[in-house]
C-alpha cells in the first residue's frame, strides 16, 4: 500500500510539475504575443510622456536649446529603463550634430503704414494670430521702408526664374511667399524645385539683393536654421498680405495663383512702408542630437536588416511665448516611444533588427534625418521598411501613405490593422520619388531609396493651430494614438520576422 501511495504521489508531482511548466510557457507565450504586446502601453503612459514633452521645462522643444535638450534626454533614459540598447555616438542613444539656433525674446513688433493722401497711417497687428517674429533673424530695428513683392523670392536661373529681376529691392523690406511656385506632381520638377522652398534660402538671396529686411507671407512660427548678420524679418498673416496689397491695382490671392500657374514672376513696388523690430540672440555653438535605441534581430540571416520607426521630437521653442508643439510633433515622438516600450519590455525577439530614432532639426531644415542618411549608423540599403510619424493625434481614422514603387509594403498595414485594430482605415499613393510632404523626414530617406511608409490619422472635426501656441495637449486624442501604437507595434512585428518583403509597384 505504501509504495502504492509512493508511486501515486510522484505520478501526480510530476503531473503537477508538467502543468506548472506548461501554464509557465503559455505565459512566456502569451506575454510576446501580438495582443498582449499592443495592451502593454497605455493611453496614460502616452499622456504622462506628452505632458513633459508640452511642459515650460521644455521649452518648446527647439532644437540647440536647453528645452530639446531635456526633452532628448528624457526619452534616452526612459528607452535605458525599458532595455532598448543605445544606438548612437560612442555608445549613447544620441547622434549628435552641430546645430546653431536663435533664441526669439520678448519686444518684437510688425507695423505697416498705408498713404492715405499725402500722408501715412500706421497700423499694428496682433501676435500670434497675425504677427509672428522671425525665428532666424538677427536682432535689430527697421523703421519706414519700404516694401516691395517679390513673389517667391528666388533666384532659380535653371528654372528660368527670377523674382528680383527688374526691382530693386536695396535697402527695403522684400515680402515674399513660403514654398515655391511650381505645385504640380511631375517628380523630376519637384526634385529641381525643392531645394529653393527653404526660408533660409529666400533670406540669403533677399539679402544678396540688398534687401535690408523680409515680411515673410506666413503667421507661422517657423525656426529655421539660416542667420544672416544684419538681416531683419517678421511672419505676417494673409490679413496683412492683403493690407500690403490694397491699392495696388492687384489682388493678393489671384496674383499668388497667376504665379503658380504660370511659373512666371510678378514683383512690384507696392507703395507701402513698414517697421520691424527683432530681439533675438543667436548661438552659433549649437548642438542637437537625434536619440537612437535598437532592439537586435536574432535570426542569423535577418538581423543585419532593419525595421525603422522614427518621427521628429523637436519644435520651434519660444518665439517668444511657449510653442507647445503637442500634435506637431511630441505626438508621432510619443507613438515611437511606445513600440519601442513595448517590445523592448515583452521580451519579443524579433528575426529583423528593429531601430526606434527621434530625430533633432526637423524643423530647421530636417537636418537630423539628413545627418542620419549621411552618416547612417546602419547601412542605408540595410534599412527594409522606415514607418514616419508626423502629427498623429488627432480624428478617429488611421491611415498609411508611401510612394507607388514601394506600393505593396501598405498591404502589411492593413492587414495588421484588419486582424488587431480594426480601425476605419485608408491608404494612399504618391509620386515615386517625392511625395505630397516634402519636408518631413521621410522624403530624405526616400531621396536615398529607403521604402517609407507614413502614418497618420484623418477624421478630425477642428483643425489643430500648426506652429502657434494653441498646438496644446487639450486638443489630442489619446484614443487614435493608442491605437497608432498598436498598429505600428503589430506591422513591425509582421515585417520583422517574414522570410521576404515584398516591395513592388502598384498602379
Amino acid at each position: 500500500m505504501i509504495r502504492l501511495y509512493f508511486i501515486m504521489s510522484l505520478v501526480a508531482a510530476i503531473l503537477l510539475c508538467q502543468a506548472v511548466n506548461a501554464q509557465q510557457n503559455r505565459t512566456e507565450i502569451d506575454k510576446s504575443s501580438p495582443n498582449m504586446i499592443i495592451h502593454s502601453v497605455s493611453e496614460n503612459d502616452l499622456q504622462s510622456w506628452m505632458s513633459y514633452f508640452v511642459s515650460e521645462e521644455c521649452r518648446g522643444r527647439l532644437t540647440g536649446d536647453i528645452g530639446f535638450d531635456r526633452a532628448g534626454k528624457y526619452a534616452a533614459l526612459l528607452f535605458k529603463e525599458w532595455g532598448l540598447e543605445p544606438g548612437g555616438d560612442n555608445g549613447s542613444y544620441f547622434q549628435s550634430f552641430p546645430h546653431p539656433y536663435t533664441e526669439v525674446k520678448s519686444g518684437g513688433y510688425f507695423k505697416l503704414y498705408l498713404p492715405v493722401g499725402n500722408d501715412w497711417v500706421e497700423k499694428s497687428y496682433a501676435y500670434p494670430d497675425d504677427y509672428i517674429p522671425g525665428g532666424c533673424s538677427d536682432s535689430g530695428e527697421l523703421k519706414d521702408l519700404e516694401l516691395v513683392y517679390v513673389g517667391y523670392g528666388l533666384t532659380a536661373p535653371e528654372l528660368n526664374y527670377d523674382d528680383y529681376k527688374g526691382v530693386n529691392v536695396k535697402g527695403k523690406i522684400v515680402v515674399c511667399e513660403p514654398d515655391v511656385p511650381y505645385q504640380g506632381n511631375d517628380s523630376e520638377l519637384r526634385k529641381k524645385w525643392m531645394p529653393y522652398q527653404y526660408h533660409k534660402v529666400k533670406m540669403k538671396n533677399a539679402q544678396e539683393h540688398g534687401a535690408a529686411g523680409m515680411t515673410y507671407l506666413s503667421s507661422l512660427a517657423n525656426p529655421n536654421s539660416g542667420w544672416n548678420k544684419g538681416f531683419i524679418y517678421a511672419g505676417v498673416s494673409e490679413k496683412v498680405a492683403e493690407d500690403i496689397f490694397a491699392g495696388t491695382g492687384k489682388n493678393y490671392k489671384e496674383t499668388k495663383a497667376k504665379i503658380n500657374e504660370t511659373l512666371t514672376p510678378i514683383s512690384f513696388n507696392t507703395n507701402k512702408k513698414a517697421d520691424i523690430k527683432a530681439v533675438t540672440e543667436y548661438h552659433p555653438e549649437g548642438v542637437g542630437y537625434n536619440v537612437v535605441g535598437i532592439i537586435k534581430g536574432t535570426d542569423s540571416l535577418l538581423a543585419p536588416e532593419v525595421i525603422m520607426a522614427g518621427g521628429h521630437l523637436d519644435h520651434v521653442g519660444m518665439m517668444p511665448g511657449l510653442m507647445p508643439g503637442a500634435l506637431d510633433n511630441a505626438s508621432g515622438s510619443v507613438i515611437i516611444m511606445g513600440a519601442a516600450k513595448a517590445f523592448a519590455t515583452s521580451g519579443f525577439k524579433p528575426k529583423r533588427t528593429m531601430i526606434f530614432i527621434l530625430y533633432g532639426g526637423e524643423e530647421t531644415g530636417l537636418i537630423g534625418s539628413s545627418h542620419f542618411t549621411q552618416n547612417p549608423l546602419v547601412p542605408l540599403n540595410s534599412i527594409k521598411v522606415l514607418f514616419n510619424i508626423d502629427m498623429l493625434g488627432t480624428g478617429y481614422g488611421l491611415a498609411a501613405s508611401t510612394a507607388q514603387k514601394f506600393g505593396t509594403v501598405l498591404n502589411y498595414i492593413e492587414k495588421a490593422n484588419d486582424t488587431y485594430i480594426k480601425r476605419p482605415f485608408r491608404t494612399w499613393l504618391g509620386s515615386n520619388e517625392i511625395t505630397s510632404r516634402p519636408r518631413t523626414d521621410g522624403a530624405v530617406f526616400f531621396q536615398q531609396g529607403v521604402p517609407v511608409i507614413s502614418l497618420f490619422s484623418f477624421g478630425a472635426t477642428s483643425r489643430t493651430p500648426y506652429h502657434h501656441p494653441g498646438d496644446t495637449i487639450d486638443l489630442i486624442n489619446f484614443e487614435i494614438m493608442r491605437d497608432a501604437v498598436k498598429l505600428l507595434v503589430t506591422s513591425m512585428m509582421e515585417l520583422s520576422g517574414i522570410a521576404e518583403i515584398e516591395i513592388a509597384v502598384v498602379k
